[in-house]
């Protein structure tokens, strides 16, 4: 006789059993994140002190800022770092994952020189390049001893000097992200199409320009827009650094945002209202980015 066995009924989960496991992140996210996001809209509004107080201005932290000249020429500076950092980003990244991807001739000393910006902290590495890029400095000794330069070259002291020299940190800084990101892309790019190519006796730059690197444009404009919205928010390398200066040239929207809310300034409802207005720009480099790929789709 066959014996029937009765199907067991499907325990069903409580709506509730997920907040289990995502619960420490969610409050994580609400309490480091979503009120403070929400705070900030808040007191844009207001005239508040970084201590506390305060009442509902309207639109006059706005108003005042359209009309700060100091602002203006951080948006400026900021803006021309990006214009400056990104394209070198990119081009990089892309070459350094293409050379890391290909079994060439010292390809591995360069996978473990690459990387190793990764695991220190950018505020040391600030600290190194600022010892490195002083009057008196590393570089400037090298140059002097090998008698490339009479003089020691100003890296931080002159005004143009000082934001290329921050942008060259920033740039040796993210290269390693965005490289590792590329070569992740370049790890699921079709051999049979580079091997289609290599029959029809193309060479391997010509592969690589015309076959590899149209397959990973997605991940090339991925790392375009990242690399923007990390140089708009970019803070460490001229407060370390240069402290914004000198003067007021490596002064960026961040660094003026920290001046005016906390040192040596304490007007939280001014500051909060440059940090909607630099939101608003991130949402529109990001915006015109992700226009910018959709028609770049075939």
């Amino acid at each position: 006789m066959r014996t029937s066995h009765k199907a067991k009924p499907q325990r069903k989960h409580r709506w509730y059993v997920p907040l289990f496991f995502i619960g420490p992140a969610l409050i994580l996210q609400i309490t480091f994140l979503f009120v403070p996001l929400a705070n900030t809209f808040v007191l844009a509004f207001t005239n508040a002190s970084t201590i506390g107080g305060g009442r509902f201005t309207g639109l006059a932290n706005f108003s005042e800022l359209l009309a700060d000249t100091a602002f203006w020429n951080a948006v400026g500076r900021t803006f021309l770092y990006m214009l400056i950092a990104v394209p070198v980003l990119t081009i990089m990244s892309t070459c350094l994952a293409v050379l890391v991807n290909t079994r060439l001739r010292g390809s591995g000393v360069v996978r473990s020189l690459l990387f190793s910006p990764m695991v220190l902290p950018l505020a040391v590495i600030a600290v190194v390049f600022q010892y490195l890029l002083n009057s008196d400095g590393l570089v400037n000794q090298v140059l002097q001893g090998l008698h490339i330069v009479s003089a020691p070259v100003p890296f931080l002291n002159d005004p143009t000097l000082a934001l290329l020299s921050l942008t060259m940190v920033t740039v040796w800084k993210g290269c390693a992200l965005y490289t590792l990101i590329t070569v992740a892309a370049l790890q699921n790019v079709s051999p049979e199409l580079d091997e289609a190519g290599q029959l029809d006796g193309a060479g391997w730059l010509r592969r690589t320009i015309s076959v590899t690197l149209p397959q990973i444009r997605g991940t090339t404009i991925m790392i375009t827009i990242l690399a923007s919205i990390a140089t708009l928010r970019v803070f460490t390398e001229p407060f370390v650094i240069t402290g914004g200066g000198p003067g007021d040239s490596t002064e960026t929207i961040v660094v003026y945002l920290f001046q005016k809310g906390i040192a040596p300034g304490t007007d939280a409802g001014y500051a909060s209202a440059i940090s909607l207005v630099l939101f608003a720009f991130v949402l529109s480099v990001s915006g015109i980015s992700w226009l910018i790929s959709r028609t770049a789709r075939p």
